[in-house]
């Protein structure tokens, strides 16, 4: 008779482009959620708040994701 063995014996590694790679991806989105949690946080503001820092309606994405010059 013979034995089976339980253990695995295959390693998987990955290469650093692809952890690269995923970090790069992950970073990418949780820049978007903050991005987009502060253009709800500016909108939410009353025209005449929006006036007093500069910004239209039409204008706080820009101004969020770059900034005003």
């Amino acid at each position: 008779m013979s034995a089976l063995s339980n253990t695995c014996t295959e390693t998987y590694e990955t290469s650093p482009a692809r952890s690269s790679a995923f970090r790069n991806l992950v970073s990418a989105v949780m820049r978007e959620i903050r991005l987009r949690r502060a253009m709800r946080e500016v909108a939410a503001l009353d025209d005449a708040a929006l006036h007093d820092i500069g910004l239209g309606s039409g204008g706080i994405e820009d101004a969020v994701r770059h900034g005003r010059c």
